[in-house]
């Protein structure tokens, strides 16, 4: 139909005349084709609405798209980013536990020259005491410098208070009480007795400050609770832990090995300041 209706838009009269039809019937044609017409140029001005609102949201789209590829493009510069970081604080902390176990490696094989435990201990103390005095002159120091953009990990771990409810180091009972009276004289240590390769765990949240063999005493670890606080851990035939390692309580630190009558001791020596003390009311919680 669409040529007769461009027909009758350009030349109606001649179109209606060179029709063989009668006139009311001609122009009965003619209503029905301007109907359509009007139907026609209804539905044409509706696919216009549709093709603009069309572009519109395609060019909503395209702008949400350029803003989308700049989000995920600085998403993976700042993906890039930390994994730059986190690989260079991987190696800045691998870095420092090579530190801290070489030095804590010097340090062990100073304390193992030591001619007695008291002898250690006292050194032990020394080096604490030189340690703090570098750590408050670095603080005195970084105090009077603008603070890092980036925190420096310290290169000892803090300890923190001493819990209030300690655990038992060994499952085992009490053969021999602190200042029980003995062939050598007053016990200075507890000594538990328990199954052979019984596990002994930490008492405390703190640090090894010892931890292998030593004089009779066989293996051993001995470790930092608190400032001025020192557990002596004696009996081991297995240790679990090293030197300078950070500690929780109920952490393992070896298995004990069976004596004679197969059965296995743990000794265990609380020194406060250097001065020995009874360590059962300290494990019961009570400083």
């Amino acid at each position: 139909m669409m040529p007769a209706m461009r027909r009758l838009a350009i030349w109606p009269t001649e179109t209606l005349l060179a029709q063989p039809a009668p006139p009311d019937e001609a122009l009965r044609g003619l209503l029905v084709l301007q109907g359509m017409a009007r139907q026609i140029r209804a539905e044409a001005e509706d696919l216009r609405l549709a093709n603009a609102e069309a572009e519109r949201r395609a060019r909503i789209a395209a702008a949400e798209a350029t803003v989308v590829a700049a989000a995920e493009a600085e998403l993976r510069q700042a993906a890039t980013a930390l994994d730059e970081e986190i690989t260079e604080t991987r190696l800045r902390e691998r870095e420092a536990r090579a530190t801290q176990r070489a030095e804590a490696q010097r340090a062990q094989e100073a304390l193992a020259r030591a001619n007695d435990l008291q002898e250690m201990l006292t050194a032990l103390e020394r080096e604490q005491a030189r340690q703090a005095a570098l750590a408050a002159a670095r603080a005195r120091q970084e105090a009077r410098q603008p603070r890092p953009a980036t925190p420096v990990a310290a290169a000892q771990p803090v300890l923190p208070p001493s819990a209030a409810v300690r655990p038992t180091p060994v499952l085992g009972r009490i053969s021999i009480a602190f200042g029980q009276r003995g062939e050598a004289g007053l016990a200075r240590v507890v000594t538990f007795t328990a199954a052979a390769g019984a596990q002994v765990v930490s008492p405390c949240t703190g640090r090894a400050v010892f931890a292998g063999p030593f004089r009779r005493f066989g293996q051993i670890v001995i470790l930092e609770c608190g400032p001025g606080l020192h557990l002596v851990l004696a009996g081991f035939e297995q240790l679990d832990t090293e030197a300078g390692a950070a500690l929780l309580a109920g952490e393992a630190l070896g298995r004990l090995g069976a004596g004679p009558d197969g059965r296995a001791a743990l000794y265990v020596e609380l020194r406060r300041n250097g001065q020995v003390v009874d360590p059962m009311p300290w494990l019961g919680g009570a400083e």
